[in-house]
């Protein structure tokens, strides 16, 4: 932690207060070197998701006023669209310096109004992983009732897609190694949940499950296992590596003779960021917060992170 200038802003730019950041797994490797930016230089500013009140803004600024309760995208030239590669160039705390500061300077277009159902720290979960599993399961899957969702574990991702399935009326499958975070996925509206520690044959028992995933959230980066439970026809959206190096070479065969997709998914739009908050706030649904740490608390927040422990977000009090 140290004392560095007040960020000035441009014509078309807001300065925001942070009042709460979250954590994703994509902090922690970072911050422990498992994965690496080209041009990384220190000191840096890391976290991709904030949430907080514009104090400034410039003279060209039209749809922000000082005052507006913010959120800021995760990419800041992905406003709108397909991906392209030039939207994704620039990452909050990953390319560019992140979120994790009393003040941060935004483009407007890269920041969406807050609804007033959420405080800052439930808006701070959403950037990251709630617009990614948006993106796999509203925008890519277009998911309908009837749907089933298989969910790999109970992270931020996983619960996101729990809540997001289960509000297009899609039947949702979860895993995981605590009975105890299984019996939480329960509470939320998970239809059949998997404990792929106990169960050696987990694979087996998510097929005797309505056949089969429709369509299956991978954070874990298993694709072995994923292809062995995804139905005839159906996706497989890659969205990390949590798992580690696999164990087993995927037979790469079934994605043709079963005529599967297999999607990546880097986050997504400033416009999937703003439909993501309509969404949970018009169905009354609050994000899951895990646990909330104060500023001083970043290393333990990390930390804990890392034990991949959690069970929903993990925020940060500016």
């Amino acid at each position: 932690m140290g004392e560095y200038d007040e960020p000035a802003i441009n014509s078309k730019q807001v300065k925001i207060a942070v009042k709460a950041v979250s954590l994703n797994y994509r902090d922690w490797a970072l911050a422990n070197g498992k994965i690496t930016y080209a041009g990384e230089s220190l000191p840096f500013v890391p976290l991709s998701d904030a949430a907080g009140i514009v104090i400034e803004a410039g003279e060209n600024v039209k749809n922000i006023k000082v005052g507006d309760r913010v959120a800021a995208s995760f990419f800041p030239e992905w406003q709108s669209g397909p991906y392209t590669k030039e939207k994704t160039d620039r990452a909050l705390g990953g390319t560019q310096d992140g979120v994790l500061a009393e003040f941060i300077v935004m483009d407007e277009r890269s920041v969406v109004k807050i609804p007033e159902y959420f405080d800052f720290v439930e808006a701070a979960a959403f950037p990251c992983a709630a617009v990614t599993a948006w993106h796999a399961l509203a925008v890519q899957a277009q998911l309908k009732p009837g749907d089933t969702v298989l969910l790999l574990g109970t992270g931020g991702v996983s619960i996101f897609g729990l809540q997001i399935a289960k509000m297009f009326g899609a039947t949702v499958i979860i895993t995981s190694s605590s009975d105890e975070k299984l019996a939480k996925a329960k509470e939320l509206g998970a239809d059949f949940v998997v404990n792929y520690k106990s169960d050696n044959n987990w694979t087996e028992t998510v097929k005797s499950l309505n056949g089969g995933a429709d369509y299956v959230i991978d954070v874990v980066g298993n694709l072995a296992d994923t292809l062995k439970v995804v139905k005839p026809g159906g996706s497989i959206f890659m969205i990390g590596g949590v798992g580690g190096p696999a164990d087993e070479k995927p037979n790469l065969r079934q994605v043709t003779v079963g005529m599967n997709r297999l999607q990546g998914v880097f986050v997504g739009s400033t416009e999937m960021l703003t439909d993501v908050l309509k969404a949970f706030a018009s169905n009354q649904i609050k994000p899951v917060i895990e646990e909330s740490f104060e500023f001083d608390q970043v290393m333990e927040a990390l930390e804990h992170m890392g034990k991949g422990s959690h069970f929903g977000k993990i925020v940060v009090n500016i």
